[in-house]
């Protein structure tokens, strides 16, 4: 049988000793065209690694799967050491979180503005923190099971009471 030779036989500089015989695991996933993407999967995680995770695997899907989130925490391990893929997470969380607390202090200050215009005004003092969530749309019967900045759910549950009553 002659089979195309892939990146990792390449590598090993020779015939596919990996396989016994067989076709190469790794020919299908790691072509001789792109020694790129191998070079990146064994410098993460070694060619006898790979070979061993793939040739664990019975099903082709399986397989490409396989190299798929391998070549993924290969680049990301490359890019980022210490972190690997989860560094990208981390900056978006924190990116979210940030604007979690900036929409909470908005309305605060909202609600802190409505409750000086009532006064004001001599208006009767109302729970101006419900009438800003009203404002902004985060009533239940417009949203359903809606989450504050705080984490804290806007749900009101069977024992709750009337929707929003359970909000600072």
């Amino acid at each position: 049988m002659n089979f195309a030779i892939c990146a990792a036989c390449e590598f090993m500089t020779g015939p596919c000793t990996l396989g016994n015989g067989n076709a190469c695991v790794m020919a299908p996933y790691f072509p001789s065209t792109e020694p790129e993407k191998f070079d990146r999967v064994n410098k993460v995680f070694g060619v006898v690694n790979v070979y061993k995770i793939l040739s664990r695997l019975e099903e082709p899907w399986q397989r490409q799967y396989a190299v798929n989130a391998l070549c993924y925490e290969a680049e990301a391990r490359i890019h980022d050491p210490i972190h690997g893929y989860l560094g990208p997470q981390m900056v978006y969380n924190n990116i979210l979180n940030n604007l979690k607390r900036e929409i909470d202090s908005a309305k605060n200050e909202l609600s802190i503005t409505m409750a000086k215009k009532n006064q004001l005004m001599g208006l009767p003092d109302v729970d101006a923190r419900r009438n800003v969530d009203e404002i902004v749309g985060m009533r239940e019967n417009d949203q359903g099971d809606v989450h504050r900045a705080d984490g804290a759910s806007t749900s009101s549950g069977p024992s709750s009471g009337p929707p929003n009553q359970n909000q600072p």
